[in-house]
């Protein structure tokens, strides 16, 4: 992590420095990560629409002693990701991150793939993908069932966009309610561009592809905004937040929409109990899901602090 402040926090800049620190790491524990096991499954009938489920190793009790399942979205941009990347590491990249937090949580992790723009995605088909992928999880596993989310990047405004938009009030009911048998207890908001009004030029494109002309409306920001506005906010009042960033985040990009986000949360009386910010000190905005599966404390530190978030969001 000592060699990450050098690189500078453009996120442009950052990217093949920062995995190759962290390629070395992954490696020496490859065979460890590779024993997880791991298996894909399509959750729609597009060719994106799949995901992988990681199981914990015999004998790996659950920290909160319920049947529960983790669901992580990676960043891209909107532009790029999979759920496993064979041309890096063989492979190894998120395999780390399923194994680490199945073996860890001793929950069922499901890592998706979405549609990219490259596929044809348009706001709001991420927050539809990842109702997609919670169908299959509601109809895959015993119930009842907690269920965690993570989004990271790209990610995280998917996830938002599931959170508050809509498009998805009849999903979310479904997972809100206490007697549902399955029951949304936490999310991890990880590095996430909350907005995008300092946005890089060359990002311009790629935003009007994806949200049309009403990126301001339809970012995570606008849609937290929109849900104050028609009250649809108290639905989470009962859901733990965790608003999670890298001290080596970009400011412009990253920090000050987060600022934002958090303010705007924050002056929403219902939701503001729920709420957790933690600040992941030396890390940028690619280096965290990178760390998990290390076996290096200093690493993973941030992602035992995200455990113990869950299991002080299983007792609520």
């Amino acid at each position: 992590m000592e060699h990450l402040a050098p690189l500078g926090t453009a996120i442009q800049d950052i990217v093949l420095p920062t995995h190759k620190i962290y390629a070395p790491l992954l490696l020496k524990q490859a065979d460890k990560i590779r024993s997880t096991r791991r298996e894909t499954f399509a959750y729609g009938q597009h060719p994106r629409q799949k995901l992988d489920v990681y199981t914990p190793s015999a004998g790996v009790k659950s920290v909160t002693g319920k049947s529960s399942v983790f669901i992580f979205l990676y960043g891209g941009g909107l532009v790029r990701g999979e759920k496993i990347n064979t041309n890096y590491l063989d492979g190894l990249v998120y395999a780390n991150l399923g194994h680490y937090f199945a073996e860890n949580l001793g929950f069922e992790v499901v890592i998706i793939d979405y549609r990219l723009i490259t596929h044809g995605a348009k706001f709001p088909s991420g927050g539809e993908d990842l109702k997609l992928a919670i169908d299959w999880v509601l109809g895959h596993f015993p119930k009842p069932l907690d269920i965690y989310m993570m989004g990271n990047s790209a990610g995280g405004v998917h996830l938002s966009t599931y959170l508050f938009a809509p498009d998805f009030a009849t999903s979310r009911r479904q997972i809100l309610s206490a007697s549902s048998a399955g029951v949304l207890k936490g999310v991890i908001l990880l590095s996430v561009p909350f907005h995008f009004e300092q946005a890089h030029a060359d990002r311009r494109e790629t935003l009007r592809a994806y949200f049309g002309d009403n990126v301001r409306v339809r970012c995570p920001l606008g849609l937290l905004e929109a849900s104050k506005q028609d009250r649809s906010i108290s639905e989470l009042q009962q859901v733990p937040v965790m608003v999670s960033n890298g001290t080596l985040d970009p400011e412009d990009e990253i920090l000050v929409p987060r600022g934002d986000f958090i303010k705007e949360w924050k002056a929403s009386g219902a939701v503001t109990p729920k709420l957790t910010v933690q600040m992941m000190e030396g890390h940028n905005h690619l280096s965290p899901v990178l760390a998990v599966g290390t076996a290096v404390p200093a690493e993973e530190a941030w992602a035992r602090q995200a455990i113990d978030f869950i299991i002080a969001s299983s007792r609520t």
